[in-house]
């Protein structure tokens, strides 16, 4: 399981962003330091941005394991 991008890199709460990758398809949970809601799309994921700001650590979970860590800048709306 991998994260190859998230797009886009800066987003507001209640946005959704879309992370690429390998194997995400088997993914049970999205991370943004805290668990997000989340739509599989082949191995694509739409996720809508939690209400937060600052960067976070964005992690998947899955059947295939774990994927290495990205980062996401949680602007104010």
């Amino acid at each position: 399981m991998r994260i190859d991008s998230i797009l886009p890199d800066r987003a507001s709460p209640g946005q959704s962003v879309i992370i690429q990758g390998e194997d995400l398809d088997t993914a049970t949970k999205v991370l943004f330091d805290q668990e997000v809601s989340f739509v599989i799309d082949g191995q694509t994921l739409v996720v809508e941005v939690p209400d937060d700001s600052g960067t976070v650590t964005v992690t998947v979970q899955g059947a295939d394991g774990t994927s290495d860590t990205s980062n996401v800048t949680i602007q104010e709306s």
